[in-house]
């Protein structure tokens, strides 16, 4: 026997009891207090007795170590030893014989245990059908004890499994740097497993790597599990065709909930990850990129009873991969709610976010992203088809492809609120809207209908009488144009009537009429390209707000968008946006309008509260004239900002003038020939102290009659 700890001390107590326990000389006896002993101190009493040291406790000299037997060198030859007695421990130097070091640890026998050998904490002898070596497991394993090696040159599935069953109700399952190959999917049901690695990189070759080589199929599944994730690893694709990466589904009737992915990187797939029949589910700085199947994230997919939420992202980054045009990123699509993206950048693939709905059941709502944005997208980086209460805050929204930057349709319905967003850099639209109850407010956008150049065009391959006698258009190959787009047609011969800028009807995928009469036959040429507006509002739209926004060229990149805002819509209110800076206007109104139409207080657009207005017949002579809508301004200042007069003979100047005074404006003169003077320099008149008496004063009469005059201003509060 070894000296012993102190009389008196923990240590000396904890072996007193193991010895007390072996006291018994009869076998039967001895494994009964053995496993009583072992059982009353847990593992690391069980530790502690092998001769290591329990932690937080002092020991004053080697610990006590029973049954003290020879280290082994590999499980092969732990298998071929069994123990000599219950409890007996021994040191395993390394799973595999050439690997001292990797996968080794401590051992102990128990001599009743039957259970299959699991090839990392449960190791059966040959021959026996009694008697195991087991590691003391609590809530940790280490995937090198089941035998992984790191270079990923065989199917490491089967180890992985054994470490999840090694974890029969949760923990955690360790994996240093080096390749984990999965050639089946790795199915985990109930249990938290939390699969730790040694951390993220972009590097193939170092790192923790889960390889999911598993063909058309899922490489991860999770079913009805509460808690665990991952964290810290890569899983990336090799060869993939079908799945997903990452797949939940639900267990019965029972979800997945509080499931949580940490530092990881996924790559490389078909699909990234199927969300289903989940709730509270968390990434966290994660990264996706290189997908070539159908989408990177999928939120729902089936049925009101399979729905993702909530599910949250926090300062991730979302690529289906340059190469992959037609992989959307994020589709949400059926029920689902609360999801929410803080600080994430969505890169590259087709549709940015798309919400719809092929379920057949409830639509998708509640849908939150703040900060972070959308780029380099070939599809709409914002895309709206169906579901409710979307909000984007504070987002960059971009796109490299001839599409609209956020198209929202009729089947959203609800609210969707767009604040302090930059949206810029699209072929066509800005936002083209045709739901109801979108807030536009403190946004900047500019630079879009960057197609709307000859370099773009389509080629003009016939013309022809078309419906109702007008001119439809034939462009050989699939325009990707929808009725009420805006297009320039350029350079046809024979069918010269078809040339000028039209809002078109489209007949079919090669074929699109405009509103003018076919007369001419076609002999030949043209081409005709697509215009965009920083905002287009169809007239599905209604109750649509647009405040305190600049929609105009950006001092950056290329602006093409001919109007800020076009307007279809009956029921809408544009108001004090910046609209300077448009190619051809600030904006224009194209539908019917209603009472509920409301364009006001836009900087860039000729704003007129209100006129003054005066007619003197007969002749005129110089003097003072009342006005005969306005005698006195009270309470309010107002800008003068533009005068309309004539004569019906002779010649005069006028000027405004209050309380018998210039008020402010020099004289302007009069002619027999109706003229209208924006001034470039207006003046102020301020009544909001004292009244002031407004009269026109007529200055060098010269054989003047019947004068009329109007002085346009805005009122400036």
């Amino acid at each position: 026997m070894h000296d012993r700890s102190p009389a008196g001390s923990p240590a000396a107590d904890a072996f007193a009891a193991v010895e007390a326990a072996l006291t018994p000389e009869s076998t039967a006896n001895r494994r009964t207090g053995r496993r009583q002993a072992l059982a009353a101190l847990g593992f690391a009493g069980a530790a502690l007795a092998g001769g290591q040291a329990l932690p937080g406790i002092a020991q004053a000299g080697p610990p006590k170590k029973l049954d003290a037997g020879d280290g082994y060198g590999s499980v092969a030859e732990l298998r071929t030893n069994p123990g000599t007695v219950d409890g007996q421990q021994v040191h395993l130097v390394g799973y595999h014989a050439d690997r001292p070091g990797v996968g080794g640890g401590l051992f102990y026998w128990d001599a009743d245990a039957t259970e299959t050998d699991n090839g990392g904490t449960v190791i059966a002898p040959a021959g026996l059908a009694a008697g195991r070596w087991k590691r003391p497991v609590e809530a940790r394993v280490d995937l090198a004890w089941f035998g992984w090696t790191g270079v990923g040159d065989v199917d490491d599935s089967p180890k992985v499994r054994a470490a999840v069953a090694a974890l029969p109700t949760g923990g955690i399952i360790e994996t240093g740097p080096g390749k984990v190959r999965l050639e089946s999917t790795i199915e985990i049901t109930s249990i938290p497993i939390l699969f730790q690695g040694a951390g993220a990189t972009d590097v193939d070759d170092y790192s923790t790597q889960y390889v999911v080589a598993t063909g058309n199929a899922d490489g991860f599944r999770l079913k009805n599990v509460h808690g665990g994730g991952m964290r810290d690893l890569v899983v990336r694709g090799l060869g993939l065709t079908g799945g997903s990466l990452v797949a939940t589904e639900a267990a019965g009737s029972d979800r997945n909930y509080m499931v949580s992915f940490i530092n990881v990187r996924f790559k490389d797939g078909y699909n990234g990850m199927t969300l289903r029949s989940c709730n509270t589910i968390r990434f966290r700085n994660c990264v996706w990129n290189g997908f070539n199947g159908q989408y990177v994230l999928l939120l729902n997919g089936v049925g009101d009873s399979s729905r993702a939420d909530p599910i949250e992202f926090v300062q991730c980054g979302i690529a289906a991969g340059p190469a992959n045009t037609g992989v959307d990123n994020i589709v949400i699509d059926g029920l689902g709610g609360s999801i929410k993206f803080f600080a994430v950048a969505v890169l590259f693939g087709r549709h940015g976010i798309w919400l719809k709905n092929t379920t057949g059941g409830s639509y998708p709502k509640f849908l939150y992203f703040e900060g972070g944005g959308f780029e380099n997208g070939h599809g709409y980086p914002v895309l709206l088809e169906a579901g409710a209460q979307a909000q984007f805050a504070n987002v960059y929204i971009s796109a490299d492809n001839e599409l609209s930057n956020v198209r929202i349709t009729e089947g959203f319905t609800s609210t969707a609120t767009f604040t302090g967003c930059i949206v810029r850099g699209c072929g066509h639209n800005g936002l083209d809207i045709a739901s109801t109850r979108v807030t536009v407010t403190g946004c900047v956008i500019g630079n879009n209908g960057r197609t709307a150049h000859p370099a773009f065009a389509r080629t003009i391959t016939g013309a022809s009488s078309g419906n109702g006698g007008k001119v439809r258009l034939s462009t050989g190959v699939e325009h990707g144009w929808e009725t009420g787009d805006r297009v320039s047609v350029l350079d046809v011969t024979g069918t010269t009537e078809a040339n000028g800028k039209w809002a078109i009807e489209v007949v079919n995928p090669t074929a699109f009429e405009i509103p003018v009469q076919f007369a001419h036959a076609y002999a030949g040429g043209g081409s005709s390209y697509r215009h965009g507006a920083g905002i287009n509002l169809r007239s599905a739209a209604t109750r649509v707000v647009v405040v305190g926004n600049a929609i105009g060229g950006l001092a950056d990149g290329i602006n093409r968008q001919d109007y800020g805002i076009v307007s279809a819509s009956p029921d809408v209110l544009v108001a004090d946006n910046d609209l300077n800076g448009n190619v051809t206007g600030p904006y224009s109104i194209v539908g019917s309008i209603t009472g509920q139409t409301r364009f006001t207080g836009n900087k860039g657009v000729e704003q007129i509260d209100g006129r003054l207005v005066a007619r003197v017949g007969g002749a005129v002579a110089d003097g003072l004239y009342d006005f005969g809508n306005l005698l006195y301004l009270e309470g309010q200042r107002i800008r003068i900002v533009k005068v309309t007069r004539k004569l019906g003979a002779g010649s005069a100047d006028v000027r405004l003038d209050a309380d018998s005074q210039s008020a402010g404006g020099n004289a302007i003169g009069v002619t027999t020939t109706s003229q209208t003077t924006a001034l470039s320099t207006p003046f102020t008149v301020d009544g909001s102290g004292t009244p002031l008496r407004l009269r026109l004063r007529v200055l060098n009469a010269a054989s003047a009659s019947d004068l009329e005059v109007q002085f346009a201003y805005q009122i400036l509060g």
